[in-house]
């Protein structure tokens, strides 16, 4: 069973809660939900594994979503038309109960970006720039895959939120916005980074005194 259709006849929302009631048991593979994804399959897993990064989730989430994410923008710049996810990443699962309390938890975030998206500067979502929407993925799923807590996770999050609805409901102004908070977000985390650096040297320093 698909959650999709080739007419798109659902809303990305729509889509998005049929996640809940995808597959049978009480777990899903990475592969099957790929699989199940239909023609929206990029776009759809971006969200999917964007959207835990901008609730507080179990610490671990952040760095198999920024792989998937990584991978997915991979394919979209060597210019795959389906997504493809390898044997050790495909046959990983998740608990579907915990995959629907992210879907309830999260679902209003694109709903209010569905509310505000429509067709617009359509060539921000092909073409060239469809390239540099998967290098944005790739950027911003490394970014996810590092060891940072949730406040470093959240804007990237955001930022990949933003770019995949807009992508999905081809809003080159949407995907616009996203290409600047994930730039912005980048920039963040690298201060980030560069400060808990520091301060660790600092302490070294300290200790080493």
């Amino acid at each position: 069973m698909t959650v999709d259709s080739p007419e798109h006849a659902q809303s990305t929302s729509e889509v998005f809660l049929g996640l809940k009631t995808l597959g049978e048991g009480e777990r899903i593979s990475l592969g099957a939900l790929t699989a199940a994804l239909g023609d929206r399959a990029f776009g759809l897993l971006v969200l999917i594994f964007a959207l835990p990064n901008i609730i507080p989730m179990i610490p671990g989430v952040s760095t198999v979503s920024g792989i998937v994410i990584a991978v997915v923008g991979l394919q979209m710049l060597i210019g795959r038309r389906d997504p493809w996810l390898p044997a050790t990443l495909a046959d990983r699962t998740l608990p579907r109960a915990q995959l629907a309390s992210m879907v309830d938890r999260t679902v209003s975030w694109v709903v209010k970006l569905e509310a505000v998206a429509k067709p617009r500067w359509t060539f921000m979502t092909r073409g060239a720039m469809r390239l540099a929407l998967g290098a944005m993925f790739v950027l911003l799923g490394g970014i996810l895959a590092l060891p940072l807590s949730w406040i470093g996770n959240f804007p990237p999050g955001v930022a990949l939120v933003v770019l995949s609805v807009g992508f999905l409901e081809e809003d080159g102004m949407l995907v616009a916005a996203g290409h600047a908070i994930g730039i912005l977000a980048t920039l963040l985390v690298v201060a980030l980074v560069a400060a808990l650096v520091a301060a660790a040297l600092v302490s070294f320093g300290w200790l080493a005194g």
